[in-house]
């Protein structure tokens, strides 16, 4: 677990989570819809839990990880590292939050702590966060944490058939703060 503030906590994703994952994720299918290319595919406990199941065999592995974001104990969202690279010394960080959780600051706090975790625990040397274009939301983090836009990456992404260009951001151990 990282304890980011006193309202908020990160915590490894688990079975038991899977029912307040899956309400959370329902509850905002409509504003998730819009960003998120796996919301239509999660329709039951069932796959929210094999969701759970596939980021465990992946912390097993030490390639990636998914938390829990606990604010003031219950579940606003997801924050995790969709990949670990020892070859290129690199994580990528991936995050979503429900709609009544955004514009409080748990997700910029989230990213820091968490940036601080694979910096000071990992010792990665890069940190990559990709953004929708029109995410402009999500944009605010990176760019708020002090990470550099990297370019535009055409066509990356898809959601719903169509193909998406996504902002890659990035940030250096040696220029965190």
């Amino acid at each position: 677990m990282i304890k980011v503030s006193s309202n908020i906590k990160l915590e490894l994703i688990r079975k038991s989570h899977a029912k307040e994952l899956f309400a959370l994720t329902d509850s905002n299918r409509k504003y998730l819809r819009k960003w998120l290319p796996w919301v239509d595919g999660n329709v039951s406990v069932n796959e929210t839990m094999a969701f759970i199941i596939r980021s465990i065999r992946q912390n097993k592995r030490n390639d990636g990880f998914n938390c829990a974001v606990l604010y003031k104990g219950k579940i606003s969202g997801v924050i995790g590292l969709t990949e670990i690279s020892r070859f290129n010394n690199r994580t990528e960080i991936g995050y979503w939050l429900g709609e009544e959780f955004t514009g409080k600051g748990i997700m910029t706090k989230s990213c820091k702590a968490l940036a601080d975790y694979c910096f000071k625990k990992l010792k990665v040397n890069r940190i990559i966060i990709r953004c929708e274009v029109n995410n402009k939301k999500s944009r605010m983090i990176p760019e708020r944490l002090g990470f550099f836009k990297q370019g535009i990456l055409k066509h990356d992404g898809i959601r719903n058939g169509r193909y998406l260009n996504l902002v890659q951001y990035s940030v250096y151990k040696n220029e965190w703060k």
